[in-house]
């Protein structure tokens, strides 16, 4: 009991009290313990069990407290201290010394990397991020301000390519309603108004996109009067091309006693043919229908008059005969002459239709 109690006590004491204590004889201790405060009626013993478990704990203790020594004087001067010298020190101490060691270097060393990171890291990503920011969102306005660019020179141009184009409406006009036909001409009228719709269809598909015409109702109205007008010179064009090959006879009537009938009696019967035959595709045109009913009649007369004729001339009466081709030449005549008064209406209604469409914007 007096040893545990012992021992209990040397816990409690600094090291120091302890080795004077144990320098120390019985009674000089026990008045030594007097002086700490405990109890001076107890009896210490000093067996050899009880000197040698005081002298393993005073040893164990001076490693600690030279260990702890050089470790401290390491940290502070760790250039004086050998190689040797460590490798003994960390042979000689126990495991348990290192552990409060190794916590508290790694809690620096993580409190020094937070305030490193604190210090710059921060600030640079902080700085690297914004930088990104603002490269991207000018990336992006840029392609974007080159983009409505390209988008505005796109229909600049197709703007400037129509209103250039239907300048050239008046022209058309003019080759499609001469009363002279040129083949040539008509061509290149028919390949310019191709040209001139799609361009037209293009602007008008592009409107979509620009707010400022997409609900124009005085745009919307030019653009349609410009596609009907385009659209009735289409016809127009198809229609002078067809009739173009209805009941031209050109010199085949040259009545004399050589004439070969049977060839004449075949050729006439093909210009009937063919003649109805385009006559069925004639295009409907407002204009051009009072034309169209005349020429129907026009066929049936013509075709009657050819009979008429072949008879006349097997007949050998060639004085009827040449009556009959006149007959036959003043009904296409009266033909001709309806159709260029249509022409001339047409051209009429479709400049008119033109003056009254403005420029496109």
């Amino acid at each position: 009991m007096l040893i545990l109690f012992f021992n209990a006590t040397l816990s409690m004491m600094n090291i120091r009290d302890f080795i004077f204590i144990n320098k120390a004889k019985n009674v000089n201790k026990i008045r030594i313990l007097d002086i700490l405060g405990f109890e001076s009626n107890t009896f210490i013993t000093q067996s050899p069990e009880n000197i040698k478990n005081i002298s393993e704990s005073i040893d164990r203790e001076n490693e600690e407290i030279l260990l702890e020594k050089q470790l401290i004087s390491y940290e502070e001067n760790p250039l004086i201290i050998n190689n040797d010298d460590d490798i003994n020190i960390i042979e000689n101490a126990p495991t348990e010394t290192f552990e409060p060691l190794n916590v508290t270097s790694k809690i620096k060393n993580i409190w020094i990397d937070i305030e490193k990171r604190r210090k710059w890291v921060v600030p640079t990503i902080l700085m690297m991020s914004t930088s990104v920011l603002i490269a991207t969102a000018t990336s992006v306005f840029i392609n974007n301000k080159n983009t409505s660019e390209e988008i505005n020179i796109l229909y600049d141009s197709i703007t400037t390519n129509s209103n250039n184009l239907i300048n050239d409406i008046p022209e058309i006009i003019d080759i499609s309603t001469d009363v002279f036909y040129s083949k040539y001409d008509v061509s290149n009228a028919s390949a310019n108004l191709q040209i001139i719709e799609s361009t037209l269809m293009e602007y008008d598909r592009n409107l979509i996109n620009r707010e400022d015409y997409a609900d124009n109702n005085e745009l919307n109205e030019n653009l349609s009067n410009l596609f009907i007008l385009i659209d009735d010179l289409d016809d127009l064009i198809t229609y002078r091309i067809l009739r173009s090959e209805i009941l031209i006879y050109n010199d085949l009537f040259i009545i004399d006693e050589n004439i070969d009938i049977d060839l004449l009696s075949s050729q006439l019967s093909e210009i009937s043919a063919k003649s109805k035959r385009n006559f069925e595709n004639l295009p409907v045109i407002t204009e051009f229908k009072n034309h169209i009913l005349l020429l129907e009649e026009t066929l049936i007369s013509a075709e009657d008059l050819h009979g008429r004729l072949i008879a006349a001339l097997r007949n050998n009466e060639f004085e009827l005969a040449k009556s009959l081709v006149l007959a036959i030449t003043m009904n296409k005549d009266i033909e001709s002459s309806n159709f260029e008064k249509s022409l001339l209406q047409f051209n009429n209604n479709k400049t008119n239709l033109y003056n009254s469409i403005s420029k496109l914007p």
